[in-house]
């Protein structure tokens, strides 16, 4: 699922571990599963919460998925299985019974601030543990 959100130092990022993971897909792998599910448990946090209980609560319907099987196919899915996530996140008008349009709920915006959030504190902390690991397997091989 496509938002169009894009990460400034990501390009970089992505060129970096697309040349190491096609030396070491399995711990790319790893990695890249990591980070995804720390994504995954910080926009837990920030999903809001209406109070009542619902079969399909915002917080509780993230899901992460790694795909593809080689360095450059390798990428890291997440998506929300509620079917009103957009709505919270990006706003909506509010209609009444005629469609009559009475209002705008202003969107909570959750899911860009969980994606800066992890660009500035996640990604570089995670790329320095993942170069350590790949120069230490270097070394014995």
């Amino acid at each position: 699922m496509s938002d169009g959100l894009s990460f400034n130092g990501m390009d970089e990022f992505i060129a970096d571990i697309k040349d190491v993971a096609n030396t070491f897909p399995m711990e790319s792998e790893k990695r890249l599963k990591r980070i995804g599910n720390k994504f995954k448990s910080i926009v837990q946090k920030k999903s809001p919460d209406s109070g009542k209980s619902s079969k399909r609560k915002l917080n509780k319907s993230w899901r992460t998925k790694v795909t593809g099987y080689k360095g450059e196919d390798l990428a890291c899915e997440i998506w929300s299985t509620s079917p009103h996530f957009h709505l919270v996140d990006r706003g909506h008008v509010q209609k009444d019974k005629k469609g009559n349009v009475k209002g705008f709920v202003q969107g909570k915006h959750f899911l860009e601030a969980t994606s800066l959030e992890v660009e500035k504190e996640i990604l570089p902390d995670e790329l320095e543990k993942f170069q350590k690991e790949i120069v230490k397997k270097l070394e014995k091989g």
